[in-house]
């Protein structure tokens, strides 16, 4: 896998804070966990690191390969710029669904470790599922071109086989028996 973009601060998880402090974030378990405000890009990047050292990320995927554990890791780490009682609350929070998503990532590589059958069979599943989704769009995409060209020679019409005016077409002969907008379709 490919190492991910780092942002404009030259740090994976940390952006520029329009009060000129540095973010820092992480994705886990498709939720954004928000880590802290930090005086300098680095303490953000430090505590990124921890975050991914917890979540049992590659080292590529770390702003620090360098850094060769979890305790080390947190002990190059600073406590973030809590200004306020809300960034307080939100850092709790954040660190709160650290705890959560590292015991399920912990969990999970144990339950793949127990059962790998069943991790072969739901790769099975997905890339049976995308194969017939690709078929589907596949059939749209000719029905469609298909249609287009009828239409384009004259030999098909917009109107769907289940439309009213087809059959209110099809009966009129004169412009008298024309239904006015006002009057209902009794066929």
């Amino acid at each position: 896998m490919a190492p991910r973009r780092r942002s404009n601060t030259g740090f994976i998880g940390v952006r520029l804070r329009p009060a000129g402090h540095f973010a820092a974030e992480i994705t886990a378990g498709g939720t954004r966990v928000w880590l802290g405000t930090f005086y300098t890009k680095e303490a953000a990047a430090r505590a990124y690191d921890v975050a991914a050292w917890r979540f049992g990320r590659p080292r590529h995927e770390m702003n620090f390969p360098e850094v060769r554990s979890l305790t080390e890791a947190q002990s190059l780490s600073t406590e973030p710029l809590l200004r306020s009682q809300g960034e307080a609350r939100r850092y709790r929070s954040g660190q709160r669904r650290i705890d959560t998503t590292e015991a399920d990532e912990q969990f999970m590589a144990q339950w793949r470790r127990d059962h790998p059958g069943a991790v072969e069979a739901e790769r099975a599943f997905w890339k049976e599922k995308q194969t017939y989704r690709r078929e589907r769009r596949a059939g749209k995409r000719q029905r469609r071109a298909e249609y287009e060209a009828e239409y384009a020679k004259g030999e098909a019409s917009t109107w769907g086989e289940d439309d009213e005016r087809w059959l209110w077409n099809l009966s009129s002969t004169a412009s008298e028996d024309t239904p006015s907008e006002d009057e209902d379709f009794d066929f």
